[in-house]
């Protein structure tokens, strides 16, 4: 029986992301049936799948996150889901930053604060010596909710800061000046191999890389040793992922910090990198069950 595959995408990107598209003629060239499903259509039958991925679920983090998880938890129980539920809960809030930073790995330092805290942002900022900041939800994607705030504006901030800490658990972060002018770097694995990166650079006068707000991507050749380095980090976990992104900013001196890893629904360029849908279409078939009959219903 032909495979399928269900690649999970949001309301609002039905025949998901145009990048995401791209595996999809990969997947057919395998011999694979895969099809765009709303992750949260209430009639979908997931256990006629094979193997679920996430992709464009991009709407959970606007208060959904319990939502999605629950999904994530009944779609794992009646036929594979990639990356499993038990990724998707670690990975979806922020909070997994201290967890790797107490296991060694380059973070940018964080300030966490749980949802309802009372906390005073010009006496944070001034106390852990940063200069400019970010505060931003642990829950969010593609920069919402983010605020850079200067040092010496840090007190007129202080109700936007408090509005986010009403809404949820909220962290801050030093701003790291070399992004305006170095950018992010985003390194893709697939299958657990390493497979393209690219750079991110945000438009004149921002600070966000993201192409919602100007910023551009262009593909990017790592030196060995941020490869390395990207790929001990996953290590560092100790979970498995079909797909993987791991983003580094250089710090003012020109050491890598990890800013996050995306393991939960993650743009991939896969237009960016030679190959890199036909790499991804593998590592989808290769998690696939051997027998590709085994959650038909």
């Amino acid at each position: 029986m032909t495979p399928r595959v269900a690649l999970a995408t949001s309301a609002e990107l039905p025949d998901l992301d145009t990048d995401d598209r791209l595996v999809l003629p990969a997947l057919a060239a395998r011999g694979i049936d895969a099809r765009s499903v709303i992750w949260s259509d209430p009639s979908a039958r997931w256990s006629h799948f094979d193997v679920v991925v996430v992709r464009s679920t991009w709407d959970y983090s606007r208060g959904r996150r319990d939502e999605f998880l629950r999904w994530a938890e009944h779609v794992g129980s009646v036929t594979r889901l990639r990356n499993s539920a038990e990724v998707l809960r670690w990975n979806t809030h922020k909070g997994y930053l201290l967890q790797l930073e107490e296991r060694g790995v380059p973070t940018v330092p964080t300030a966490f604060l749980a949802q309802g805290d009372r906390a005073d942002l010009a006496a944070l900022v001034a106390d852990r010596r940063w200069g400019d900041v970010v505060v931003k939800p642990c829950v969010a994607g593609g920069a919402r909710g983010a605020i850079r705030v200067p040092s010496a504006a840090a007190s007129s901030y202080q109700a936007e800061f408090e509005a986010l800490l009403a809404h949820g658990d909220t962290m801050v972060q030093p701003f790291l000046g070399a992004v305006a002018t170095r950018g992010e770097v985003s390194l893709v694995f697939v299958g657990g191999a390493f497979s393209h990166a690219v750079r991110k650079v945000p438009a004149s006068g921002d600070w966000r890389v993201q192409e919602s707000f100007g910023g551009r991507t262009q593909a990017w050749d790592p030196p060995p040793d941020v490869s390395a380095l990207a790929a001990w980090v996953l290590a560092t976990t100790g979970h498995d992922y079909l797909y993987a992104r791991v983003d580094l900013l250089p710090d003012d001196d020109g050491t890598w910090q990890v800013t996050e890893i995306e393991v939960t629904e993650p743009s991939l360029y896969l237009g960016s990198g030679d190959g890199a849908a036909d790499r991804f279409a593998a590592a989808i078939a290769e998690a696939l069950p051997v027998a590709a009959d085994a959650h038909h219903t």
